[in-house]
C-alpha cells in the first residue's frame, strides 16, 4: 500500500511525450530536486537504470543522497536512499502515465517521525513537480 498517491491530468499532452520526459534523467533530477546544488552520475545506463549522487539544499542545510532512476515502458521508477541525522530514509516512487493522468505512487520507509516529515513534504511538493515536468514535456 503506497504511503502517498499523487495524480495530475496531462491535459491532452501526448502520453509518449510525457513518458519521454520521465525517461530524461537530467530533467527528472532537476524537477525532483528544486534546490539542487549538484549531481553526479554514479553507475548504470542513463537510458535504462542509473544511480546518481545528488546534493541539494534542505531547511536543515545541505544534504547528499543517492537517487536511482529506472525507465519502464509507461514511466519511471525513482528510489531515494538518504541517511538523515537519525536512521535511514528510503523513498520509492512509481511514476506512470495512464488514463490521461501522470500518477505517482510513493512508498516511504523510515522511522515514525522521519516518515511523517517525508510524507508531508512529498504531498506538498510533488504536485508542483508534476506541473513542472508536464510544462517541460510540452516544450
Amino acid at each position: 500500500m503506497p504511503t502517498s498517491h499523487i495524480s495530475t491530468s496531462i491535459n491532452g499532452v501526448d502520453a509518449g511525450i510525457v513518458i519521454a520526459a520521465l525517461h530524461n534523467h537530467e530533467l527528472m533530477i532537476k524537477t525532483l530536486c528544486p534546490a539542487l546544488i549538484s549531481y553526479n552520475f554514479e553507475a548504470g545506463d542513463k537510458n535504462t537504470q542509473a544511480t546518481y549522487s545528488i546534493t541539494d539544499r534542505k531547511p536543515i542545510g545541505q544534504t547528499t543522497y543517492k537517487l536511482t532512476l529506472t525507465n519502464v515502458s509507461d514511466g519511471v521508477d525513482s528510489l531515494v536512499n538518504a541517511k538523515p541525522p537519525v536512521g535511514v530514509l528510503t523513498i520509492s516512487g512509481k511514476w506512470r502515465v495512464t488514463g490521461g493522468q501522470l500518477v505517482e505512487e510513493v512508498e516511504i520507509d523510515a522511522n515514525f517521525m522521519m516518515k511523517k516529515v517525508a510524507k508531508t513534504n512529498v504531498e506538498k511538493t510533488h504536485p508542483e513537480q508534476h506541473v513542472k515536468l508536464l510544462e517541460a514535456a510540452r516544450g
